[in-house]
């Protein structure tokens, strides 16, 4: 799992960048929202990006875990994104957990966002 205190990106500048890349995955159609439809598509053998809110509760850390290790997903956890951020911001609801497919270009934007400056050796903890 990736955790990053983000040093070199405002909070406000994060979530606008983060706002605009998951309203294209969003109208794209390729945004997995709720731990419902994210376990579906795991279990259907989806390969995903999993970005989880600061305030996740173990439940979600938990049905992800197993996942993870066997490298059906990577996971990130959001420090500047509540639950509430979501409802608020993105529309979507008070959800915890978001997915995009692997394969996506938009999720390597993602995780160039979140990892800027980021050590290798601070990547993939456990959840």
């Amino acid at each position: 799992m990736i955790r990053k205190l983000f040093t070199e990106i405002t909070e406000e500048i994060f979530l606008d960048k983060i706002k605009d890349i998951l309203g294209l995955a969003l109208k794209a159609g390729f945004l997995v929202k709720g731990q419902d439809s994210v376990k579906r598509e795991l279990r259907k053998g989806s390969r995903l990006l999993i970005l989880l809110t600061s305030d996740h509760s173990r439940n979600v850390a938990s049905l992800l875990e197993g996942y993870r290790r066997r490298g059906r997903c990577r996971v990130i956890v959001l420090d500047f994104l509540t639950r509430a951020h979501v409802e608020e911001v993105f529309s979507m609801g008070r959800t915890q957990i978001l997915g995009l497919p692997l394969e996506n270009g938009l999720t390597s934007r993602i995780e160039m966002l979140v990892t800027k400056g980021v050590a290798a050796h601070e990547q993939d903890q456990d959840i």
